[in-house]
């Protein structure tokens, strides 16, 4: 046992005395050696961007960072450098960095990345090809004073899928009140313009069976407040709508909900061209459920707008069948049959005894 004791007393003895001595080199000098810096890798690498508005960042995407480089000399002793400058840069993948964006010059070791600041070096990258998906790699590039080197950081891959820019297009709102009493409806909205006009808004005409229904222009931001044509009761409606839809209002306590829209009448408008009538009457008869699609002859007579057009409509499970457009009082001469089948929207231009299909105004 004294032995083994003997010979660990030894051991310690000799380590103490190799560490003592002045032998090892513990003085600062001679060559340097550096570490690049490493850019850490993303928990994600696809993200959807959208081009910058007024110049602002857009969202937040992610946090870039990486390590300092270690710099020291060869017996591992650091090196005091001043200034580490880091660069981060984006270049497209596969292209070795021929062409390299800077994102930014910072002294900290991360940068905070924005959907619009992505989006212009996505097109300063690829110029008029960025649509839909850009594969682009970063790196990070680091520089410090007393050295001409410049020390590169590994790569990292990221995804950018453009988001789609939608241009707002005009639409049609349509309501019917199942639950409330109120008499008239308006409609005003407020946010890039009155586009209706000041207070009350535009006054709304009942269609069939109960809707109502209004143009949304492409003005956007756009909200809309329905109300009772300025008689004291009103409620707020929708925000930018982006496509046709349909409501059921209840006007007792301010709610609403969307439902599958009832398909639409069908409209049929003429304007007279001739000379000799001074009526014009549309009759019809073979339709279906009603025979006598617009009423017993002479039909119904038109009333011209401003333009001269004439418009009657029928429900969408009402067919048209036979058209003849009449001066009203019908007989030789006054009357003339149509000799399509009417089952959308149709337009006529009409004289005396003949008609010509035309486009809508």
């Amino acid at each position: 046992m004294k032995s083994f004791k003997y010979i660990i007393n030894l051991l310690v003895l000799s380590v103490i005395f190799f560490a003592c001595s002045d032998d090892y080199d513990r003085s600062s000098g001679g060559d340097i050696t550096s570490n690049n810096p490493v850019l850490n890798m993303l928990s994600q690498n696809e993200f959807l961007i959208e081009k910058a508005v007024d110049g602002e960042d857009g969202d937040f995407l992610f946090r870039s960072s990486w390590t300092a480089p270690r710099i020291s000399y060869t017996n591992g002793l650091p090196v005091e450098v001043s200034n580490i400058q880091y660069e981060l840069q984006a270049g497209v993948l596969g292209n070795e960095y021929e062409q390299a964006v800077t994102i930014t010059e910072t002294d900290k070791l991360f940068d905070d990345i924005y959907s619009g600041e992505f989006y212009r070096v996505a097109e300063e990258l690829v110029e008029e090809n960025f649509a839909g998906t850009v594969n682009l790699e970063l790196r990070v590039l680091a520089t410090y004073n007393g050295s001409s080197d410049t020390l590169i950081s590994n790569s990292v891959t990221v995804v950018l899928l453009q988001e789609e820019t939608v241009e707002p297009e005009e639409l049609t709102i349509r309501f019917k009140q199942t639950a409330g009493a109120w008499e008239e409806f308006a409609v005003y909205a407020y946010g890039d313009s009155e586009v209706y006009g000041g207070w009350p808004g535009q006054v709304l005409e009942v269609g069939t069976d109960g809707w109502y229904s209004f143009t949304v222009p492409i003005n956007r931001p756009i909200n809309f407040i329905l109300n009772d044509n300025g008689n004291g009761q009103q409620m707020d409606f929708l925000t930018d709508p982006v496509s046709d839809a349909c409501y059921e209002l209840n006007t007792s306590d301010g709610t609403w909900s969307a439902v599958e829209c009832p398909a639409l009448p069908i409209t049929i408008r003429w304007k007279y061209a001739g000379t000799d009538w001074t009526t014009s009457a549309i009759y019809a008869w073979g339709g279906e459920p009603t025979g006598e699609t617009f009423g017993a002859w002479p039909g119904t007579v038109g009333v011209p707008d401003a333009n001269g057009w004439c418009t009657v409509s029928f429900a969408s499970g009402q067919t048209a069948g036979n058209i003849i457009f009449n001066n009203g009082t019908g007989g030789d001469g006054a009357q003339f049959d149509v000799s399509i089948t009417v089952t959308e929207n149709t337009c006529f231009e009409i004289t005396s005894d003949s008609y010509t299909v035309v486009d809508c105004e």
